[in-house]
């Protein structure tokens, strides 16, 4: 029995159902994380690329849906999907967490990871991040945490320069300057930017910590979104964790490991509300479950 199955035995705060739904393993996903090159083209061409004579971050750029939707990326003008209704499930405990803080760091910093690459946490995040997006009454920030292999920039088909990395290196630069408006309502932007050898002591700098706090707190009704590295793939992804509200851990069936899913679960052991979603991969009834871990 594998990890993922064995997880949703262990407690199940949700009722099962034959859909794709939330399941658990309380207190305290189609697997690409990217798409190639090829296809980092072909979005881009039919999307569009945003004006860069200013010099700053554009106001706004435009996303070709048509392209996420290949990729089964929820879009706001999508019909019901599966894997729509899945995520929706799966937003509205990380919203309720959201609308209800303890006294932790702030709810509305949500960190996606997993415990290795390839196992589909890019695609989560990006989906999680549309999704909330369509919520009436909430913004989103999707940033591009995983500053050694930044995915979100060819996941949804755009080019991008500076980022996060930016910021932190040179105070001159305003976090304002390098996030990217997006066509889809409600939906932002903010790069990895330059990749850097002492990227883990960056992130775990006060000047990230300030961003934090402003990114947490400067709009009541904004969710941050952080694409991360693999927990057990780079240091940066416990740095980041250290300062998470909740934490998202993706978990491929029949891929991750019992002793690789514990060992990434004590790697961020700081943050209160850890989330695990159960992504079934490619079987005919495939499916994405979510749940509170802990014990």
């Amino acid at each position: 029995m594998s990890i993922v199955e064995r997880a949703a035995e262990i407690r199940a705060p949700f009722p099962a159902t034959s859909d794709l739904i939330e399941r658990a393993v309380s207190s305290k996903g189609p697997r690409p994380d990217s798409a190639n090159d090829r296809n980092l083209a072909k979005g881009a061409e039919a999307g569009s690329v945003a004006e860069r004579s200013t010099g700053k971050a554009p106001r706004i750029i435009k996303i070709n849906q048509d392209w996420l939707r290949e990729q089964s990326i929820v879009t706001p003008a999508s019909e019901r999907t599966a894997i729509g209704e899945s995520f929706r499930r799966v937003k509205r405990q990380i919203l309720a967490n959201v609308a209800n803080p303890g006294a932790g760091a702030p709810t509305n910093l949500v960190m996606v990871t997993s415990s290795l690459e390839g196992e589909g946490k890019t695609f989560c995040a990006t989906n999680l991040a549309i999704s909330i997006a369509m919520e009436m009454d909430r913004t989103v920030l999707l940033v591009d945490a995983d500053v050694a292999k930044p995915s979100v920039p060819r996941t949804l088909g755009i080019e991008v320069g500076k980022g996060l990395m930016d910021v932190l290196l040179d105070p001159r630069i305003d976090l304002a300057d390098v996030m990217w408006r997006t066509d889809i309502e409600k939906l932002s932007i903010l790069p990895a930017g330059t990749g850097h050898r002492r990227a883990t002591e960056l992130l775990a700098s006060e000047r990230m910590r300030a961003l934090l706090t402003e990114m947490a707190t400067r709009y009541h009704d904004r969710v941050i979104i952080f694409d991360s590295p693999p927990l057990l793939a780079a240091s940066e992804a416990g740095v980041l964790a250290s300062c998470m509200g909740q934490i998202v851990m993706v978990v491929e069936a029949g891929k991750t490991t019992e002793h690789d899913l514990k060992d990434a679960l004590r790697r961020i052991e700081s943050c209160d509300i850890v989330g695990v979603v159960l992504n079934k991969g490619g079987a005919p009834n495939a499916g994405y479950y979510y749940g509170a871990y802990g014990a």
